[in-house]
């Protein structure tokens, strides 16, 4: 097994989640005793504005000598996108199955060289129990095993009053807050999964 891994969240889509997946997977891998680094690509910030903001309330977050990386990149295409996906061990890729956005991470995915595409590991984000969110999950799976490559990880729900707020920063772990059992459930889910996968 690597000594070292660097995850991605990224894709060429702006809107979809990416700062909260990356804070999210950062508490559960410091909940889970992992020690990581992030770093921050999106010119928005908002994932280093959440470090800072943990930082002032007495939690660090971000250590740079971490066997774990993640980048939280831009939500459109550029250098740092670029840079960080050639060598990402694994491509964390949000995305919320609308038409227009699977259309766009389609495109996206379909442009990639096979061996990125079998990094490339897609989150469906703020779901909702609609027959088109789910038709769009199973587009999106045909697509990938029409390649036959890349993957379809388990989805997170939408929760407005649970995973936005994150990003405000917080003393605590996200993990050791009061989290309904469906919430914490699905988050452990998804990440035990991008865990699975990054050491196999």
């Amino acid at each position: 097994m690597k000594e070292s891994f660097l995850l991605a969240v990224t894709g060429d889509k702006g809107g979809v989640g990416k700062s909260t997946i990356a804070a999210l997977l950062a508490e559960w891998l410091l909940y889970n005793k992992y020690a990581i680094h992030i770093i921050d690509a999106d010119p928005n910030q908002s994932t280093q504005t959440w470090i800072d903001k943990c930082r002032e309330v007495g939690r660090v977050i971000s250590t740079r000598d971490a066997n774990i990386t993640i980048v939280d990149t831009a939500g459109t295409s550029g250098s740092s996108l670029t840079k960080y996906i050639r060598q990402a061990d694994m491509i964390l890729v949000p995305f919320k199955p609308h038409v227009a956005d699977l259309e766009v991470i389609v495109g996206w995915f379909l442009s990639l060289k096979e061996e990125l595409q079998k990094r490339v590991f897609f989150i469906p984000n703020m779901l909702s129990p609609t027959k088109e969110q789910r038709a769009g999950v199973e587009e999106l799976r045909s697509v990938v095993s029409g390649e036959g490559r890349g993957s379809v990880l388990p989805g997170l729900t939408e929760r407005k009053a649970v995973y936005p707020p994150l990003l405000n920063g917080s003393k605590d772990n996200f993990f050791d807050s009061r989290l309904d059992k469906n919430t914490r459930a699905e988050t452990s889910n998804l990440f035990t999964e991008v865990m699975r996968n990054l050491e196999e």
